[in-house]
């Protein structure tokens, strides 16, 4: 089980790092090409900058309490992660409250042209309440079985394709995952609206951050399994690195196309 640990966690990091640089970098040059300059909502954005780096914070000192090589250093990284894991849970509650219930203001676009939103409102959901409930599940247990399988096939893949199981991990699971929200993300910014394309993006890496592995360390805690927060000194740097510059471009709640170069770049570089 031991090196399985690794992929959960390389693929969790994968899937943050393409959010922020990938998906969010195409939906910047994208959006960009079409529009001179695209605004959003600077509150929403440092918001969102902010729950990102809480999230940073949380897994460096797992790792440097990890690797200060005092006594029993991984069993107090372990029982910090689980700890912190807990106040990260609770925090990703107060940020959905925030977002749905006492701002959701900050988080919507504000459109100009009247005849978007006579078309938007003319539109009919394909699908009520109760149906996305019932696809989604139907999904959820396809994508179980597939993940067995996915699980399986890694590691001869990574022997056929002459890569490390971590750079499948980490670079192209991810990729393929998050096809469906960077197409999403494109779209929504090449028809200007920002804060869709934003909330798709960085929205999904702060769930994955804030939520999803702070949610796995505490079932690993249940299951006396022993996942920790710490990543690895060269991952917590590269998400620590991409974090940064993300929070550093959208801060002015304003973007172009050659923002949308950058982290694409950034992106390539952490693939190479």
């Amino acid at each position: 089980l031991e090196p399985m640990y690794r992929i959960v966690q390389v693929s969790l990091l994968g899937s943050i790092l393409s959010n922020l640089l990938l998906v969010l970098g195409c939906a910047f040059f994208a959006g960009g090409v079409s529009y001179k300059q695209q605004k959003f909502n600077k509150t929403s954005s440092a918001v969102n900058a902010g729950m990102l780096i809480v999230s940073v914070l949380t897994y460096i000192f797992p790792m440097i309490l990890e690797v200060s090589g005092e006594d029993n250093a991984k069993e107090s990284a372990l029982t910090v992660s689980r700890s912190v894991s807990i106040l990260l849970l609770i925090t990703y509650c107060c940020y959905i409250y925030f977002q749905l219930v006492s701002h959701t203001h900050l988080f919507q676009d504000d459109d100009d042209d009247d005849d978007d939103d006579d078309e938007d409102d003319d539109d009919v959901p394909i699908l009520g309440a109760w149906g996305a409930v019932v696809w989604l599940g139907i999904i959820t247990v396809f994508i179980s079985f597939l993940s067995e399988f996915m699980v399986d096939a890694l590691e001869s893949a990574a022997e056929g394709w002459g890569v490390p199981d971590l750079f499948l991990g980490t670079i192209i699971i991810p990729i393929v995952g998050n096809a469906a929200e960077h197409a999403a993300a494109i779209i929504f910014a090449v028809k200007n609206k920002m804060e869709l394309a934003l909330g798709i993006a960085v929205g999904s890496s702060i769930q994955i951050a804030i939520f999803v592995v702070p949610l796995l360390v505490v079932v690993s805690w249940a299951s006396d399994l022993c996942l920790s927060l710490n990543f690895g000194a060269f991952e917590t740097g590269t998400l620590l690195v991409t974090v940064l510059l993300v929070g550093f471009i959208i801060q002015n709640g304003e973007s172009n196309w050659l923002q949308g170069i950058m982290l694409v770049v950034a992106y390539c570089v952490v693939s190479a």
